[in-house]
């Protein structure tokens, strides 16, 4: 991975963790080579988040794409159940945040350019985690 690639997956993390802080107490960027990038509390339960990171819109379809793989250099590219809870999808250009909750099922995900540049990151944190607490009952 280039040091700009490092750079860029970091500044999402970081600004993730900025994000969490506003509603948690407890949060913790996790050194590279673990699973989960950030971990959280809330609700009195610690959570394993995922940051994956864009800097640029789609040439093609000009809309975010986002990859929920893990990186090409690995040789498990999926998560296993377990690993992570949810994902933190990060559009530096706007400075905002999908949170979307984890499912093993699903390899990657497209947000509209509008959606992404008009999201309230906070408000998608709420949503993403009533959906992880409604699937947990």
């Amino acid at each position: 991975m280039s040091r700009k690639t490092e750079r860029i997956g970091r500044s999402g993390e970081f600004l993730t963790a900025s994000v969490l802080s506003l509603i948690s107490d407890t949060v913790s960027v996790i050194p590279h080579g673990s699973h989960a990038d950030i971990l959280f509390e809330w609700e009195d339960k610690i959570y394993k988040c995922q940051v994956k990171t864009k800097s640029k819109i789609g040439t093609h379809d000009k809309n975010w794409r986002f990859d929920f793989r893990r990186g090409s250099h690995t040789k498990q590219r999926r998560y296993d159940a377990g690993y992570i809870d949810i994902y933190a999808l990060v559009c530096l250009k706007y400075k905002t945040i999908c949170f979307y909750p984890f499912t093993c099922h699903i390899m990657q995900t497209t947000i509209s350019d509008k959606i992404m540049k008009n999201l309230c990151s906070l408000e998608s944190f709420e949503t993403a985690m009533g959906e992880i607490k409604t699937s947990a009952i």
